[in-house]
Formats: C-alpha cells, sequence, structure tokens
C-alpha cells in the first residue's frame, strides 16, 4: 500500500514538472494613469530614485525594515538603487535609458528571480500626460510559469497605487 502511495506521489510530481515545462513563461503588466502636470516634472520624479520610495508602494510603509542604497549618478542613466527588508527581500533597479520628458527604461531584479525589464513612459496630452507604467520578464522552471496568470494582479496593483502616488507627488 505504502509503494501505492509513494508511486502515486511520484506520478503527481512527474506531470506537475511536466505540465510546468509546457506552461509559458513569460509575462507582462501595464498599467496608466493620466496625470495633471508637465512631462518634465514627472519625468523629474522617474529619473531620481531617491523620490521613489515616496511615491511608490515600496517604501518603509509597507516594510519598516526596508533599507535603501543608493549609487551611480544622482539621476538619469547609470543611477541604481538597492533595498533590502524583511518584507521587501533583496533586489536592485537600474536605469538604462532616459530621456527627458518622455520617460525611462530600467532593469530590475529581485534575489532569487530573473532580471525584468520594466519602462516608464510618458506621452504629453492637452492638460497634462498619459504616463504608461510596464514591466515584462521571464519567470523561472519548473514552479514560475505557475504565477504567470497572476503577475498581472500581483504587480499590477502596485503599479496602480504607484501611479496614484506619482500623481499625488506633481500635484
Amino acid at each position: 500500500m505504502v509503494k501505492k502511495i509513494l508511486l502515486a506521489l511520484a506520478l503527481l510530481l512527474g506531470l506537475f514538472l511536466l505540465l510546468g515545462s509546457l506552461l509559458p513563461v513569460s509575462y507582462s503588466v501595464t498599467r496608466s494613469l493620466f496625470i495633471e502636470a508637465e512631462a518634465d516634472q514627472i519625468h523629474s520624479h522617474l529619473v531620481d530614485l531617491r523620490s521613489w520610495p515616496e511615491w511608490t508602494p515600496w517604501n518603509r510603509q509597507l516594510d519598516p525594515t526596508v533599507r535603501f542604497q543608493y549609487s551611480g549618478p544622482e539621476d538619469g542613466v547609470g543611477s541604481s538603487y538597492s533595498w533590502s527588508g524583511d518584507q521587501l527581500g533583496e533586489g536592485m533597479l537600474e536605469i538604462t535609458s532616459s530621456e527627458m520628458g518622455r520617460g525611462i527604461v530600467y532593469l530590475l531584479h529581485f534575489e532569487g528571480a530573473p532580471t525584468a525589464d520594466g519602462v516608464v513612459q510618458i506621452t504629453p496630452m492637452k492638460g497634462g500626460c498619459e504616463v504608461l507604467w510596464k514591466m515584462s520578464g521571464d519567470t523561472s522552471r519548473p514552479l514560475g510559469p505557475y504565477l504567470v496568470p497572476w503577475m498581472d494582479s500581483f504587480i499590477g496593483s502596485d503599479f496602480e497605487e504607484g501611479l496614484k502616488g506619482l500623481h499625488e507627488q506633481c500635484s
């Protein structure tokens, strides 16, 4: 009887791993918000990584133990920050491209996960700007593909909160 239970568990585990190898590993999350501010004003909050804890949800309110460390130039391409905290874990964000009044491109790395690509794009419009925040990447096999369907809700709510915070900073 024990052998049958172990065999059934081994088959279930094998099926789980096989299915995980067939599922997609890529994800993409996008949110946008209209912000009643000039493009350059919005951009100044994006390129200054020291301001990110003021408008993103990833700050001391979420994790009182978090510690930030900044490196590279004060703002723009090459500037980066890393963090370490009980709730937020460890990670690093680096700006790889910046165009004044148009937005930034960045790399995001959480410890134990593949690097993700991010962009915050500013599109000037009458009365303000549309700000689009997008991040995409791949998950790690064998368990990562099981998370892909939920990545939009996991990350999307943080993007929504961050865009609202950015709107408040620019108002």
